[in-house]
């Protein structure tokens, strides 16, 4: 830029379009993934960065890096009508466009877009002149990613246990520079505490705590005066979101009422503070399917508050469980009958009639998996916890789980506005098959399974024929990679398991931002669909990835971590503990999801809460992600060295001491020693003890029942030998293993807390 006139001039803005192929129209999957990219861009001053990779994951990737002198502060994309560039769903994100300097642009589009950092012009005197410029460079993976930005002479950072951070766990940031590292501060007023470590392979260590709830700014002060913006996101204590949240939609969500969506679970509005309701509904978008109690808005809630009873059981909520269960789904959602006999086909939603519906399509596929999963948790919480009185017993749960399993294979007449979804495409939460297979085998319903397993090992044979059979609603869509996946590592095709896990992790943005960091990058790009369900949900798919297959000595192992525990943690930040809302009627809600471009998009009519969507729309299908997911990973870290995601870990005499937080507190991975794994059922731990060398190991539980329980240890990779296990010391029992999976049922019938379960080789 060179001013050749006479006057002083000012630039307010300087910016420019990247126009990279992804436009996402068609079916052709293999074009899609081998031709198209997706995009991941960090603005944030002078360390920003972007680059482009293809959807299927496989290298190089492109990165465009900032020269010395030039640095990124404003993003924008072209809306629904705003130009021959706007946004085209499903097909085109929008064309976007980056900012040098946004003084002008910044301020016509505050009401459009997020402005994060501060705008700035440029001003040039007669005859002076200034050079912007940028350099694209390859980066063969994402470990080589790190080292480019670092060639490139931007800051490297390196941020566990994710960038969004829960209250009771400080987050660890590892930076370095080719130019030096001269100082990490934290954002005026929001009291963020920054504590040097030392350095450790070349990084600059820190810890983070933040106070305060929701967004904190990070700046990283490097090479004489340059400087690159984190973004950070403070969130309650895991296990208190989750409690908070069931408790709120057994409370608040649930309808009581004399309609036909008598106890379904509905949105909440957190604009409105109430029930988005048929008979009080707001306007906008599809009735039947914003208040109708179905689909992945209506039926996910009571996946996720049976899979928290799972875990910790509460006589109040599974109630409400049953309520749900005997009005809405089987009154009325699951209602339809033959000659007598309930079909479990499920109807889309409520549509306005009580009884019969007016709309009796069965076709919706997608529902009857989070029916099956909510069936199948009630059958595990009525088999573990006498104490907890359930209106069915447990068979009929589990006979409730496969037969709509069933009708969704055979009661689906075709064809269907979705095609033959049941057999044809991967449906949200069908991790469950091998669980449901297993339950039905031990329960002695060996037909029953039989033919499940046959109706899968059909699904099997379609998926396993395509190149990329991730194809769901959307031409490039996250939602199929969890079937897909379960599917491979069922019928041993560790090909394709391996194929989803390099997809999945491309969708997922690793820059220093909280919206980006884990998030999955749908259709639409990385505008305005952050940390929706698919963010947890495919946390779930890529940590069974690296437990059952990841090498943890590979060069790519710790990058994949710490996408799949950040992707875990990011999640949470979407349910409400006065973050998005103060209002104390919104405590314990969710947000659908988070809209990094501010502003409208197509679905203009739900409200925003400074980015969050102020309806709880699908969220839950993400926190019973979650909570499958949830573990406490103990890794040796290249960059920060020993580790614990989830929780905190020392080692002390040979022995490593654990320290919980992952919210479930019941299962612990040490992927430094051979995957050693434990998991507890039917109670928690607070502490556990495990010895470098596997052969003496300390748990110390929690009860989650009140009275007497009888919990069960399952030990993974436990070194081959004889073991004795007691408790407190006492009387003992004897294990073998062989060097695989050892399950202890009933250790002993305790009460109360504070039991010590020991583990130890004879």
């Amino acid at each position: 830029m060179k001013n050749t006139s006479t006057e002083r001039l000012e630039f307010q803005d300087l910016g420019f379009p990247l126009l990279m192929n992804a436009w996402w129209n068609g079916g052709n999957q293999k074009g899609i993934y081998e031709q198209n990219v997706g995009r991941h861009s960090f603005v944030g001053k002078d360390g920003s960065y972007i680059y482009w990779q293809r959807p299927n994951g496989v290298g190089p990737f492109l990165v465009m890096v900032p020269n010395a002198g030039t640095s990124l502060e404003f993003k924008n994309k072209a809306r629904y009508n705003e130009g021959p560039f706007a946004e085209q769903d499903p097909s085109w994100e929008g064309v976007v466009e980056y900012f040098i300097h946004s003084k002008n642009i910044s301020v016509e589009r505050a009401t459009k877009t997020a402005k994060y950092l501060p705008a700035t012009s440029l001003i040039l005197e007669p005859g002076a002149e200034r050079t912007y410029g940028f350099t694209f460079r390859w980066a063969a993976d994402y470990a080589n990613l790190r080292n480019v930005l670092y060639d490139a002479g931007v800051v490297d950072a390196v941020s566990l246990p994710g960038m969004v951070v829960p209250q009771d766990t400080k987050a660890t940031l590892a930076v370095r520079a080719k130019g030096g590292i001269q100082q990490v501060g934290g954002e005026s007023g929001k009291n963020i505490t920054v504590t040097a470590r030392g350095t450790r392979k070349g990084y600059t260590l820190y810890d983070l705590a933040f106070p305060g709830l929701g967004a904190h700014q990070v700046t990283v002060r490097y090479d004489n005066g340059r400087q690159s913006v984190l973004q950070y996101y403070s969130v309650k204590p895991i296990e208190e979101l989750v409690t908070a949240h069931a408790t709120f939609l057994a409370t608040k969500q649930q309808a009581r009422t004399a309609r036909g969506y008598n106890g379904a679970y509905l949105q909440w509005d957190m604009s409105r503070r109430k029930q988005i309701t048929w008979d009080d509904y707001p306007g906008g978008g599809w009735k039947e399917w914003m208040a109708g109690g179905s689909d992945d808005l209506g039926l996910a809630p009571a996946a996720f508050l049976s899979e928290k009873n799972v875990s910790a059981p509460n006589q109040n909520k599974v109630a409400s469980l049953d309520y749900y269960i005997e009005h809405f789904l089987l009154g009325y959602l699951q209602g339809r009958t033959e000659n007598g006999t309930r079909t479990y086909q499920v109807y889309r939603w409520y549509d306005g009639q009580d009884g019969t519906p007016k709309d009796q399509g069965v076709w919706r596929a997608y529902n009857y998996v989070h029916i099956a999963n909510t069936y199948l948790n009630l059958y595990k919480i009525a088999k573990r916890y006498p104490h907890i009185t359930t209106r069915l017993t447990a068979t009929e749960y589990l006979l409730m789980g496969y037969r709509t399993l069933e009708a969704m294979f055979t009661k689906i007449p075709q064809p269907t506005p979705i095609g033959d979804a049941a057999h044809d495409l991967g449906l949200m939460g069908e991790l469950l098959h091998p669980d449901m297979l297993a339950r039905l085998r031990e329960e002695g319903r060996s037909a029953e399974a039989q033919r499940l397993d046959g109706f899968l090992q059909g699904k099997r044979d379609k998926i396993f024929a395509q190149e990329y059979p991730f194809a769901s609603e959307m031409s490039i869509d996250t939602t199929g990679f969890e079937a897909c996946y379960t599917l491979a590592k069922m019928y041993g095709n560790t090909a394709l398991a391996a194929k989803v896990t390099r997809a999945s992790l491309a969708a997922r943005g690793n820059q220093p931002l909280w919206y980006f960091y884990g998030s999955d990058n749908r259709h639409m790009g990385e505008s305005w669909w952050n940390l929706g369900y698919e963010c947890q949900l495919g946390a779930w798919q890529q940590q069974d990835y690296l437990y059952s297959y990841a090498t943890t000595s590979g060069g790519e192992f710790d990058e994949m971590m710490r996408s799949t525990y950040g992707a875990y943690l990011a999640g949470w930040a979407n349910i409400n503990a006065g973050q998005i809302s103060a209002d104390a009627a919104n405590i314990g809600a969710a947000s659908w999801q988070f809209q990094s471009e501010k502003g409208t998009c197509n679905y203009n009519w739900i409200p925003l809460l400074d980015g969050w969507w102020a309806w709880s729309g699908e969220a839950d299908l993400g926190f019973w992600g979650a909570l499958r997911a949830a573990t406490v990973n103990v890794v040796e870290d290249r960059i920060v060295g020993l580790y614990a995601y989830g929780g905190e870990v020392t080692e002390q005499n040979g022995t490593y001491v654990i320290t919980p937080k992952d919210g479930v507190r019941q299962r612990l991975a040490l992927y430094n020693k051979g995957k050693f794994g434990l998991q507890i059922d039917k109670a928690r731990f607070t502490r556990a003890q495990v010895s470098a060398d596997l052969r003496d190991i300390r748990v110390t539980l929690q009860s989650v029942v009140t009275g007497s329980y009888s919990p069960d240890i399952t030990l993974r990779n436990l070194p081959a030998g004889t073991y004795q296990v007691s408790v407190n010391g006492g009387a003992s029992r004897s294990v073998v293993s062989n060097g695989g999976e050892v399950v202890v049922k009933d250790v002993r019938t305790l009460t109360g807390n504070g039991h010590v379960v020991r583990v130890v080789a004879m």
